[in-house]
């Protein structure tokens, strides 16, 4: 990073401070390729763990700023029918083909016991899109992953051709007023404190020294393996503090500088919309649920009660 300190720039749209004190979480959930034994939290009740991928399958060699972002969010339900986002798996993968990243793609989703997952379906996203809404196999085991299919969009549900297939995937295509709703939803998330990401690869040195037995005395690379969680994070908030924009009359774009990344921002943009939707969706059977008759009697007792002043 050139030893240049964190801090705002000139025509960034995130604010460094804001993101900074979102960063309390001190546990990560780790790749299982790279370590075979990790354990992986049970859902907590009304748990949504929603599993997003920016989708990049040319790696740019010229700009190294061009690949998949896939991140999984633990939403844990509040009181008021909201979510708290916990940003607890954050990978990044350069040059994969369409059917391989489909694979990663639907892998992490069971093995992550995920319950969304969210994909730029236009563009080059729209093959794995369709691989996704059909049954898998596993070539190194030869477990058959069962098909997905989409629950926003119908047109997109049809490519589903397998019956009874689960709705889960929710598929983005991007415009211009959806561009500036993520990036405007992203901001006041972070403004609200309901994203919680995890702490920084310095603070996390403790928090491996009491979890992982003898870590200080591991080898230096199997020590970055632990801190990758934590330093992908880091990159991720590098990220969004370097983003500019521009405002064309209502619509905001988010702009990266040459040689910048946006794969990570755009991952976590387009989780943190799914939360809303679902947020929204929560208020939406609330309201339903209202019951005319059951207000009335609630009503009538009131009216019953003896008077106390």
């Amino acid at each position: 990073m050139g030893c240049i300190p964190f801090g705002n720039t000139d025509g960034a749209f995130f604010n460094f401070d804001d993101i900074s004190a979102c960063r309390k979480l001190q546990n990560a959930v780790y790749p299982l390729d790279t370590f075979k034994t990790t354990k992986i939290p049970d859902l907590v009740l009304n748990e949504r763990r929603i599993l997003s991928i920016d989708i990049a399958l040319m790696a740019s060699k010229r700009h190294k700023n061009d690949a998949s972002s896939i991140m999984i969010n633990s939403a844990i339900p509040t009181n008021n029918n909201n979510y708290i986002s916990n940003i607890i798996y954050l990978e990044n993968f350069e040059g994969l083909l369409t059917n391989e990243l489909a694979l990663v793609t639907r892998k992490l989703f069971k093995q992550y016991k995920c319950t969304d997952l969210v994909i730029d379906a236009g563009g080059v996203g729209s093959g794995v899109f369709d691989l996704l809404v059909q049954d898998i196999v596993d070539p190194e085991t030869g477990e058959l992953l069962n098909a997905l299919s989409c629950c926003n969009n119908k047109e997109m549900a049809e490519r589903c051709k397998v019956d009874n297939a689960p709705k889960v995937i929710w598929a983005i295509k991007a415009s211009s007023s959806f561009n500036t709703e993520i990036c405007m939803l992203l901001r006041n998330g972070f403004q609200n404190r309901k994203i919680n990401l995890l702490v920084s690869e310095f603070e996390c040195e403790e928090i491996l020294k009491d979890k992982v037995r003898n870590f200080k005395n591991t080898n230096p690379d199997e020590q970055v393996k632990y801190k990758m969680p934590y330093i992908n994070t880091t990159l991720l908030v590098y990220e969004l503090i370097n983003l500019d924009h521009e405002i064309n009359g209502t619509n905001i774009k988010i702009i990266e500088k040459t040689g910048a990344r946006k794969d990570r921002y755009s991952s976590l943009a387009y989780n943190y919309w799914v939360q809303c939707q679902l947020e929204r969706e929560n208020l939406r059977v609330k309201k339903s649920k209202f019951d005319m008759n059951d207000y009335a009697k609630q009503l009538n007792l009131l009216n019953k009660r003896p008077n106390m002043y």
